[in-house]
């Protein structure tokens, strides 16, 4: 994977994590919001300087935006214990939180008015 690719992949899914619009980036960040969804797109590549804003606005290293998928994966294996088993991991995984989409119908549910008597 180029390192364009790599930094789009990162850029979009910290931002996303953070509940961050491409436009409320863009003003921590002071880019034009345009300029990130460019670069989230892999139109543009962003330069070193550009990377440590976004990083910064972000709150996280500058390397983390660098970071390809594989090493990400390699550092979250080896910060995890030896003793968790595979079946463990597995029942984390079933009882994972619910996505946006669902949690945003759940919460209109809810707060819908019953009919009255």
């Amino acid at each position: 994977m180029e390192m364009r690719e790599t930094l789009a992949r990162n850029l979009r899914k910290y931002r996303r994590a953070q509940r961050l619009s491409q436009e409320e980036l863009g003003h921590r960040a002071e880019l034009d919001r345009t300029y990130i969804s460019s670069i989230e797109r892999c139109v543009y590549s962003a330069t070193v300087d550009v990377v440590g804003r976004l990083a910064d606005a972000l709150g996280i290293p500058a390397l983390e935006l660098l970071r390809p998928a594989s090493e990400s994966a390699e550092v979250k294996s080896s910060s995890a214990t030896s003793t968790e088993s595979a079946s463990t991991k597995a029942q984390a995984k079933k009882g994972a939180k619910p996505s946006r989409k669902s949690e945003g119908q759940a919460q209109r549910r809810a707060t819908r008015k019953k009919p009255g008597p």
